[in-house]
């Protein structure tokens, strides 16, 4: 029980090193603006609930990406 024990606490405190060692990035909204685009999705039967989230997501790229409407 001891060993097992001792494995135990050695494999947790090696994972916890991992995590210090990433990278954070300078500018978290780039990683945003890289990986998302402008929505042009909506129909005329889209549900407002959904339009509201369109124009949330829009105005959240011009914002910090430099969208054009």
């Amino acid at each position: 029980m001891g060993k097992a024990l001792i494995l135990f606490v050695a494999l947790v405190l090696s994972g916890c090193t991992l995590g210090r060692d990433a990278p954070f990035p300078s500018d978290p909204r780039s990683i945003w603006c890289d990986q998302n685009s402008p929505r042009r999705d909506a129909k005329p039967e889209t549900p407002r609930t959904e339009i509201d989230e369109i124009n949330a997501h829009n105005a959240k790229g011009e914002k910090w990406c430099g969208w054009k409407p």
